[in-house]
């Protein structure tokens, strides 16, 4: 029984301002995990002695902590959303999370994705041993979008529904 390692996982932000230019979450980033943070309700009715719970939706989001190495185009993106104080659509853009371990048809570089609106919080510009790093969260917009990803064209598919 193996157990998945966080390397079979790829990010995308898409960077491009008009067209769609993603570009690969990796170097730099020391911190990226999902929070999908299930939303419950509970209803107690009179012949239960416990309560009935269910999942009502999803407060999702991905923490990340980054180091400042600028040429990398995700890393820029971020930055500059917090050193400019960017808000509302501004500092929105589309994040991809593809499961590398997952593949999708006969083409070797499509694999299952999900795709994420994003509004991009930079929480904190810090330092650490004097190495510059940012630190936030990647809140989720709406619902996410099953499909799959080109990891050689960077280009997103939405399954049929």
């Amino acid at each position: 029984m193996a157990v998945r390692q966080r390397n079979i996982q790829a990010n995308y932000l898409n960077v491009g301002s008009g067209a769609e230019e993603y570009v690969l979450m990796g170097a730099g980033f020391t911190d990226l995990n999902e929070t999908p943070a299930a939303q419950t309700t509970s209803k107690k009715y009179v012949n239960d002695k416990s309560a009935t719970k269910s999942i009502a939706g999803y407060d999702w989001s991905t923490p990340y902590t980054t180091d400042q190495i600028r040429e990398q185009k995700a890393i820029d993106f971020i930055c500059n959303i917090g050193e400019m104080q960017l808000t509302g659509s501004k500092a929105e853009t589309d994040y991809i999370i593809v499961d590398l371990d997952k593949t999708a048809g006969s083409t070797a570089n499509v694999f299952k994705a999900r795709k994420f609106r994003v509004a991009i919080e930079v929480a904190e510009f810090g330092s650490e041993d004097g190495v510059m790093t940012a630190s936030g969260n990647l809140l989720g917009i709406g619902d996410l979008v099953a499909g799959t990803f080109d990891t050689a064209t960077k280009k997103f598919t939405a399954e049929a529904v």
